[in-house]
């Protein structure tokens, strides 16, 4: 525990005011030197502070404070402070004009504290120091002004940044390019950079997504030694060196996929068993037999953490002779897997699991829609599959089975709809609609849920390193604000015991028949904690399962890959080291820091093509309902999943004020209230292609008018709403690759 550490000890010990040698004085059986690298390392850090008088003590004494720094697009910021674990989280700090200490948006920086706040009831604060950059690219358009060259950052929360000729290399002005900032500037001089790509002609979609992509680390090329390894394996199972297995190759294994898939990493089988109980497999492609530790393969399945989807395209973990190749459990040919042998009752209660490294032979490659329909009683499906029909009605009966159990044990099924951008085949968006979720879905989704927790708890009881998939309970402020929301259609939530899902599940059954709750599911998804990878064993809160980990899609996810290789360790009875641990807890940071910037690709460029659907559409009127509020305008969402802005100055009538408490924009004169889930008529104003913003207006009729409106006054504490600074909401996304098409597997949920 930290206050145990020397960092801790010092915390404790200033939180006043003392002198070097009252340190010393005070810590006797540290070294000089030590306590001095201490010393130093807590005040780099911002957590304490040095007075003019030599005296050491916690920041907040001197009435500082540590913070990330959030850039608006009008001169003005707020800084978010650091939370401690368990800490409720204090409001930010509103950083006036010109005292933000040179400090760039998400820089992490030391704030000096004042008594005054502003309009908004917050408190101002000016930067002192800034502590950390947050990172040294950014994408922009490069521009020339006499024989001077700048890139203009896509988001204006930045400088200019002033570039040499001879650091522009290939790109032209009008570029989108990536800068590296080699220096921030300062009153005087402009912030310097070099251009490190060009990413296309401004001020197109191609650029814009090239420019998402490579903000946050997505790359398309795999480098030369990645594929030259890739190409070298055998696209054909070479039984001399695959070792030792199980041999499946007799059994009834059939893949279940989207219809476009192109790679195929889990299979599953069910036969029953002479004590009447079933034998359910989860059989998922080896990949660690062909991703090695420490090979350029593996190194670059590190560094790249996930697949990233985006409509039409994916950029993959791995290259394609992998995951497309030999990796792909293809029907009709031998393939190495891992399975994972689980013997079940009928009502899905679970009295063992196998695990073992099997070579199979899929017997079919099934799709969703067509397994949907054989159990839908398709007669010429269930004629063409008939060697499969009766497990397909058997695994049904299971799954339902295993989804009864989960829910009665306390688990979250939120199922909010999932919004699918159809392309044709130039990528171009032809349709946008709310993919369907049948039987065989739900029932490849329980079969991956059963064999992730029976790894789990595997590795867990015997207290092996792995990485584990956790979900921390939810913060109780953000389920005071959800229970507030869902107490006037007759919920009563009790946000001090989170651990009771049953006042949750009540609302989600609740929402599931009246359309005028269906926004209560997505209000509640937003108010839980963002599941994440760790080295310990937490459990996960939503699943309401005491074991959880990834292992059914090493393809796409590095820590399934760990998952694996740590699994055959310990069936083999090889000792775990210390490196085995330092691995597990490093790619559990490292898939968790990739996993949030893929689904900042996937979200951002969704926006993109929905943008580029809607286009069509400018100055027509839609049917639309509230799906956020924020004080510069409210969030409406279309039937179809779009979701665009009306900005509060469109809204007239009346002066209408932002309710923080009760997430509401409610009219000053009229008292007209919109919150989220209130209907209203729009039309729609603009959509870009470029910055993915769709803006609508009310429609004529749809707003209350009062004979006087008040003007609203100039609110220096309004977000801005331009580029890709509007709200982001909750949704899976799609990926791409260097003209590799592909569909992420909807079952999949990144739970």
């Amino acid at each position: 525990m930290e206050e145990y550490t020397l960092d801790g000890r010092l915390l404790t010990l200033l939180a006043q005011p003392l002198r070097i040698e009252e340190i010393r004085r005070a810590m006797p059986d540290i070294g000089k030197h030590e306590l001095k690298d201490a010393l130093d390392r807590l005040t780099q850090d911002g957590k304490i502070m040095k007075n003019k008088k030599n005296r050491f003590a916690v920041a907040s004494h001197y009435g500082c404070a540590t913070g990330t720094f959030l850039a608006t697009e009008r001169g003005f910021a707020f800084v978010a402070p650091d939370v401690e674990p368990g800490e409720p989280k204090p409001d930010d700090y509103f950083i006036p004009p010109n005292a933000g200490g040179g400090a760039w948006h998400g820089d992490r920086v030391l704030v000096k504290v004042s008594e005054r706040k502003n309009n908004r009831g917050r408190r101002e604060a000016t930067v002192l120091r800034v502590l950390s950059r947050s990172g040294k690219e950014l994408t922009g358009e490069l521009v020339q002004r006499g024989k001077a060259f700048f890139v203009q950052p896509s988001s204006k929360k930045y400088p200019e940044i002033a570039v040499s000729r001879r650091d522009i290399g290939d790109a032209q002005v009008g570029d989108c390019v990536a800068v590296e900032v080699t220096n921030y500037g300062d009153d005087t001089y402009h912030p310097q950079g070099v251009v490190s790509a060009a990413l296309g002609e401004n001020g197109t979609m191609e650029a814009s997504i090239a420019a998402i992509l490579h903000e946050n680390g997505v790359f398309d090329v795999f480098p030369d030694e990645v594929l030259k390894q890739a190409d070298s394996i055998p696209q054909q199972v070479d039984l001399a060196s695959a070792g030792k297995r199980l041999d499946l190759r007799d059994k009834l294994i059939f893949t279940i996929d989207g219809d476009d898939a192109k790679d195929f990493d889990d299979a599953v089988s069910l036969e029953k068993l002479d004590n009447g109980h079933y034998l359910l497999g989860v059989h998922i492609a080896d990949v660690s037999h062909y991703v090695t530790p420490g090979s350029p393969l593996d190194s670059e399945a590190f560094r790249r953490g996930t697949s990233v989807y985006f409509p039409g395209h994916v950029v993959p973990m791995l290259p394609f002779a992998l995951s497309n190749g030999i990796c792909s459990l293809n029907p009709n040919v031998d393939r190495l897997a891992f399975s994972a042998l689980m013997e079940m009752d009928a009502s899905g209660r679970r009295f063992g699991a196998r695990f073992s490294k099997s070579i199979i032979r899929s017997k079919a490659r099934m799709t969703y829609n067509k397994v949907n329909k054989i159990l839908a009683g398709d007669k010429g499906l269930r004629e063409e599959y008939a060697f499969l029909v009766e497990t397909a009605e058997k695994m049904n009966d299971l799954a339902h089975a295993l989804y009864k159990r989960r829910i009665e044990r306390g688990a979250l099924e939120l199922d909010i709809p999932e919004a699918e951008i159809r392309v044709d085949e130039a990528g171009k968006p032809v349709e946008i609609c709310f993919r369907e979720r049948g039987e065989s879905e739900k029932l490849i989704e329980e079969f991956m849920l059963q064999a992730n927790e029976a790894v789990a708890e595997f590795m867990c009881k015997r207290e092996h390193p792995t990485v584990y998939r956790v979900h921390e309970n939810p913060d109780p402020d953000k389920l005071r604000a959800f229970a507030q929301f869902a107490r006037p259609f007759g919920y009563r939530i009790d946000p001090s015991k989170p651990e009771d899902t049953a006042q949750f599940q009540v609302v989600l059954r609740g929402a599931k028949n009246d359309p005028k709750q269906r926004v209560l599911p997505t209000l509640l998804l937003r108010s839980l904690a963002r599941a994440r990878y760790a080295d310990e064993c937490i459990g996960h809160y939503g699943l309401k399962a005491k074991f959880y980990l990834h292992f059914t899609s090493p393809i796409r996810r590095y820590p399934d890959l760990i998952a694996h290789r740590m699994l055959q360790k310990a069936l083999t009875g090889e000792e775990f080291t210390a490196a085995d641990e330092n691995m597990c807890a490093e790619a559990a940071q490292q898939s968790t820091s990739r996993e949030q910037a893929a689904d900042n690709c996937e979200r951002d460029i969704d926006k993109l093509f929905i943008a580029a659907y809607m286009k069509q559409f400018i100055g027509e009127e839609f049917d639309a309902e509230v799906s956020g509020v924020q004080s510069f305008g409210i969030f409406v969402a279309l039937a179809n999943g779009c979701e665009g802005l009306i900005r509060a100055e469109l809204m007239t009538g009346d002066f209408y004020q932002y309710d923080e408490e009760h997430m509401a924009m409610v009219g000053r004169r009229t008292g007209k209230r919109f919150t989220i889930g209130t209907p209203l008529r729009v039309k729609l104003l603009a959509a870009s292609e470029v910055t993915g913003q769709i803006d609508f207006a009310p429609a004529e009729g749809s707003l209350p008018v009062s004979e006087k409106p008040e003007r609203a006054p100039r609110d220096d504490d309004r977000p801005p709403f331009g580029n890709r600074a509007s709200r982001r909401r909750h949704s899976h996304g799609r990926g791409r690759s260097g003209g590799q098409k592909g569909k992420k597997p909807p079952t999949r949920k990144r739970r």
